[in-house]
């Protein structure tokens, strides 16, 4: 069986883990399935990452499964011309 190459930030996946919430702030805010792909990628490379726990990386690769259906959810939306409403408040 042949080693995965190491990709950067898996001996370190703090910057993945960070990038991650907040790709999941943009989703709340606007809910784009490219967001949600994105998040679904992460969480999933998050599952194989060794230097996490096992609870930890079960726990990401439910949630990855979790994104990729809110992902078909979101290109179903798009699909049908769904628009989302921006609430937030420009300062």
């Amino acid at each position: 069986m042949s080693e995965r190459p190491a990709r950067p930030n898996d001996d370190h996946p703090d910057a993945v883990i960070a990038g991650t919430l907040c790709l999941m702030s943009c989703f709340a805010q606007h809910p784009a399935p490219a967001y949600a792909a994105r998040i679904a990628g992460n969480l999933a490379r998050l599952s194989t990452a060794g230097t996490l726990t096992p609870e930890f990386r079960s726990v990401c690769r439910r949630m990855a499964r979790r994104w990729c259906a809110l992902e078909a959810d979101a290109r179903g939306r798009c699909a049908c011309g769904a628009t989302v409403a921006d609430e937030r408040t420009l300062q």
